[in-house]
């Protein structure tokens, strides 16, 4: 689940600003506060990662996007170059995991840049390493003989990788703080005997692999694989060099400090190989760490700066992955669709999917009619194909059920908030475990189906389903709706977060509204907002 989002010098936000998320989360504000550059700010993320041009740090448009934001500078606070655009990605699964990008463009010749990379670890608003980018990409041989690379799978297999060259960053900075080290070196510290002796097992496997190397050099042809032979030879021996050095800094007395300026001198050769923002590969060179990662001592929680990375790295992609963006209009019905002859697992970030979702998935239909039964809408779903012979032609037809005898209509032919709405009911439905963000999904939907809504959402982030909601809207009979949830214990006051964005001088500003046990909001909602109704009664 998204945890929260910070957003500095992004379109509408020039100061920094955080976004809490919760299961259900509610942006506020008047209108250009700047609530879609929230949503904006993650479909960029998403949009880069599926772009084809995985060299990119950032995609603000492309052919058929999620999002059009024009070039970096448009995107850009004030659209002033000078400025750094940040932003800071927090996610729970198991464990949190955040991240921070910044991004800057230094002139309008020059390429947009990925400047630097931070990594944060668990729930803290600490840094704990800082990535910078070496000054040119570096050819994959060439960091193949300073570092051992491991790729992580997952972004690999998705994306493809290019093994040729590739954009590479180096850790610029670590903390030195005892907070995130002293785990460790109590555990090295109660387990001395055998910290040692694994590293000796460790170091006489590799005398006994560098014995064979040579003896299969001798027996082959030298003058061909004399260069490949010196590389491999070269690495193992600063292994080994590496090893032993660690077996005389064990076996001596050490304290905290000394512990940390070895460790940290190690973590600080981490590199990281990038697909667009994302980290994909982590270069290292040996450290003790790594010499017993076959050990799962995850109690004493290491900082081992390589699996920090690349499993932050893996959430996010997961995260980017099961967000699913909804745009403020969906497509218009149409009278008679042709089967295109797949199965769409969701109706599409336009709705355009819808019919031939329903038309697969009767399972789906009858769901989706009992939902609009909750709701009250009037009608219910009526998907078939057109004229005897079942073909390819159908039709999604509504039947009014408010009239005595049975009555259905074109879909086209009834009000446009029906189907503006329908496609966001059948994607809560058919979504498990996603973020659906969209914005104002109230808009031509009258005032006690804008609150029925809430009922939808409570119920799409319980089991089985357990979706995520980030919603622009404008609507109070939403938020009334879910205060009473919460009054009759049906949802929790922390599944909500109310956002409220406003605009100042220097630009947009988000304050969370909370709520109480009882649903009722802690905090005091901005003068002018929702308050226009009781002036006029006055």
């Amino acid at each position: 689940m998204l945890h929260s989002l910070e957003l500095e010098n992004f379109k509408a936000f020039g100061e920094r600003a955080r976004i809490p998320f919760a299961p259900i989360t509610l942006i506020f504000g008047e209108n250009s506060a700047g609530k879609s550059s929230i949503l904006q700010a993650l479909n960029l993320l998403k949009q880069t990662r599926e772009s084809r041009d995985v060299s990119a740090p950032i995609a603000p448009r492309t052919e058929n996007g999620i999002v059009d934001l024009g070039s970096f500078k448009e995107l850009i606070f004030d659209h002033d170059l000078e400025r750094t655009l940040s932003m800071r990605i927090e996610i729970k699964l198991d464990v949190y995991f955040s991240i921070e990008f910044r991004f800057k463009r230094p002139s309008l010749t020059e390429e947009v840049l990925l400047d630097q990379v931070m990594i944060y670890k668990n729930k803290t608003p600490r840094c704990i390493a800082k990535f910078k980018p070496i000054d040119k990409p570096l050819e994959f041989e060439e960091i193949r003989r300073g570092t051992r690379f491991l790729f992580n799978p997952f972004i690999v297999e998705k994306q493809g990788y290019a093994q040729s060259r590739m954009p590479t960053l180096k850790c610029d900075w670590l903390t030195k703080a005892k907070l995130f080290w002293e785990h460790e070196f109590n555990w090295c510290q109660e387990n001395s005997e055998k910290v040692i002796n694994l590293i000796k097992e460790e170091k006489n496997r590799l005398e006994e692999h560098l014995n064979r190397l040579k003896e299969t050099y001798k027996r082959i042809d030298q003058k061909k694989s004399e260069d490949s032979f010196k590389d491999s030879y070269r690495q193992e021996l600063q292994e080994l060099k590496s090893l032993k050095q660690n077996i005389d800094f064990f076996t001596k007395e050490y304290d905290l400090n000394e512990y940390i300026s070895k460790r940290h001198a190690d973590e600080m050769r981490t590199i990281v190989g990038l697909q667009g923002f994302l980290p994909a590969a982590i270069g290292y060179q040996e450290n003790i760490t790594r010499s017993l990662s076959f050990i799962h001592y995850r109690s004493s929680d290491p900082l081992d700066l390589g699996e920090i990375v690349m499993d932050t790295a893996s959430a996010l992609e997961t995260t980017l992955e099961s967000l699913f963006p909804m745009g403020p209009f969906r497509r218009p019905p149409e009278r008679w669709y042709i089967f295109t002859g797949t199965s769409p697992q969701d109706v599409g970030y336009r709705g355009d999917l819808l019919p031939d979702l329903l038309f697969r998935r009767p399972e789906l239909v009858e769901d989706t009619n009992k939902w609009l039964e909750r709701l009250e809408i009037g009608y219910q779903l009526e998907v078939k194909p057109v004229g005897t012979d079942a073909g390819d032609l159908f039709e999604v037809r509504l039947i009014d059920t408010r009239r005595k005898e049975r009555v259905n209509v074109a879909l086209p032919d009834v009000g446009f908030g029906i189907s503006q709405l329908l496609p966001f009911v059948v994607q809560s439905l058919v979504s498990e475990k996603q973020i659906i963000s969209i914005e104002q999904p109230e808009v031509h939907v009258h005032p006690r189906l804008q609150a029925d809504l809430g009922d939808l959402l409570a119920a799409a982030i319980q089991k089985p389903r357990q979706n995520q909601f980030i919603i622009e809207t404008h609507s109070e009979h939403l938020i009334l709706r879910l205060q009473r949830l919460v009054y009759e214990k049906k949802i929790n006051p922390n599944d909500i977060s109310v956002i409220y964005v406003s605009r100042g001088a220097e630009g947009a500003k988000s304050q969370r509204l909370r709520l109480d046990e009882k649903g009722n909001f802690i905090d005091n909602w901005p003068s002018g907002f929702f308050t226009e109704r009781l002036k006029e009664l006055r």
